[in-house]
């Protein structure tokens, strides 16, 4: 009887930790279903009628509300939700805006699904609906550790309010979920600034603070680790670069992320033309960096903004985008042969394996086909608000295959036959023919009269007929011919 009752305490601790590990596995699991690529998730937010128009009312700044989620029997009240990105902080604009919900704004401890944060994106940059989820699952079939993103229909206070990519978070909890150092730190370049392209400026943290924000505890802690891994980077160039390279990164993934934002033409990257929307996490353990890009909406495109010419001017065998800025690491694997050489077979693989036309059509077909039904029941403009002529989806896949079909093509002749390496193309711009210069100068007077119409509208509190006023003109703007616009 003594030896059962000095067990008991034994038996109960082992019940204890197989319950707890059978529940972690069915947080894994239903984790995995909320992220899995071939579903469209349903998720219900609730939030009070006058906290809306609070949200919309402190625009262009982004405030938080109190509301409810909703997705299956999951029910989470006392949550925060506010509107997310640059793209949504216009208060006039008719798009619809990126949702960004937060379980422990209030209740410090609370999670959905071991969750901090999800996030909702408004698609409606240059990779519309499709650019995030097909990016993130090429780079995850890699190995490459990156976000998760599928669709959702969300319902705002029971009432459909469009498609939106469900795209994880990189916070504390993808460090916990993905990467080996739970205590690694975590930093944000989110609107660029000085030292946004890893380039050394000096030993003050401080310097660094505008372009880089330590998102945990360990970075906020550790910016001076940061500042050493850049300093590192630049000085690579006096010794063995790719030795220094490959003992203070994860640099085979970084290749393999380089091409795969080269060929979906991904250029709002470190890799590309802007040097912002990434991370980078330390491993402390280690002493290793790794890269993990994000924002991924913008890609397969062209010609971005009218002059960032993706397609004619991002050489798939020079890893370097030639904006005449510099990059340090990227320059310093351009500068080193054998890492130039690792880089170009890592981007053929890639390239064949990823980004063939055949391939590439095929999944954008089947994304499109998980969302066609819910799209066409989609309140807000059905078009790529950075590409004014993707009119509709189909529009918008159309333009979308004939960029990959044009990137696979060009990709491989430079691959095959890499030449030296690009330098920046100075652009002039080629004055319109006299008869177009009219019409341009004709519609400018239209539209200047028109702001000044609006401006009167809305100081005399006439805001309905202002709205009324801007639909009527951005359909004006819409119909003109691409000549015109150009």
């Amino acid at each position: 009887m003594k030896l059962i009752r000095s067990m008991l305490p034994v038996a109960v601790a082992v019940a204890f930790l197989v319950t707890a590990f059978a529940q972690a596995d069915e947080v894994k699991n239903r984790l995995q279903e909320f992220y899995q690529p071939d579903q469209v998730q349903t998720v219900h937010l609730q939030v009070a009628e006058a906290d809306l128009q609070k949200m919309v009312a402190a625009l262009p700044k982004r405030i938080y509300v109190p509301a409810t989620f909703r997705w299956r029997d999951v029910s989470i009240s006392k949550v925060a939700v506010r509107y997310k990105g640059n793209s949504s902080s216009n208060p006039r604009q008719r798009h619809k805006r990126s949702f960004l919900v937060k379980f422990n704004e209030y209740e410090e401890q609370q999670r959905f699904l071991g969750l901090q944060r999800v996030s909702f994106d408004n698609a409606i940059q240059f990779g519309s609906l499709f650019s995030e989820p097909i990016v993130t699952e090429i780079l995850s079939d890699q190995g490459i550790k990156t976000h998760r993103c599928n669709y959702a229909r969300i319902y705002l206070n029971g009432k459909f309010h469009g498609v939106y990519p469900n795209v994880e978070r990189i916070d504390e909890s993808f460090i916990a979920n993905h990467l080996p150092d739970a205590k690694g730190g975590l930093y944000k370049c989110d609107l660029g600034g000085p030292g946004s392209n890893l380039q050394f400026i000096g030993v003050d943290s401080a310097t660094y603070k505008k372009a880089f924000e330590p998102k945990n505890k360990e970075s906020k802690e550790d910016l001076a680790s940061l500042v050493g891994f850049i300093k590192t980077v630049n000085e690579a160039q006096k010794g063995d670069v790719a030795a220094t390279f490959q003992s203070k990164m994860e640099l085979d993934d970084f290749l393999r992320v380089t091409a795969v934002m080269c060929f979906s033409g991904a250029f709002d990257q470190l890799t590309g033309w802007n040097p912002h929307n990434y991370y980078l996490y330390h491993d402390r353990e280690r002493d290793r960096w790794r890269y993990l890009p994000w924002d991924l909406d913008v890609g397969f495109c062209e010609v971005a903004f009218g002059h960032i010419h993706v397609l004619e001017d991002w050489n798939a065998a020079w890893p370097a985008a030639p904006n005449g800025a510099p990059n340090p690491l990227l320059d310093g694997i351009v500068a080193d042969p054998s890492l130039l050489v690792r880089y170009r077979e890592v981007a053929t693989e890639i390239l064949e394996k990823y980004f063939t036309p055949e391939r590439l059509h095929r999944v954008i077909d089947a994304k499109y086909a998980l969302i066609k039904k819910d799209l066409q029941k989609d309140p807000f403009p059905h078009d790529r608000i950075t590409n004014p002529n993707d009119r509709s989806y189909e529009d918008i896949v159309a333009s979308m295959k004939i960029f990959i079909q044009k990137r696979y093509d060009s990709a491989r002749k430079q691959l095959d036959a890499p030449g030296p390496r690009p330098q920046p193309k100075p652009r002039r711009h080629t004055p319109p023919p006299p008869e177009l210069e009219a019409k341009i100068k004709q519609m400018q007077r239209l539209v200047h009269l028109r702001i000044q119409r609006i401006g009167s509208l809305l100081q005399r509190g006439r805001s309905d007929e202002a709205e009324k006023l801007i639909d009527e003109t951005t359909k004006l703007l819409r119909e003109t011919s691409p000549a015109e616009k150009e």
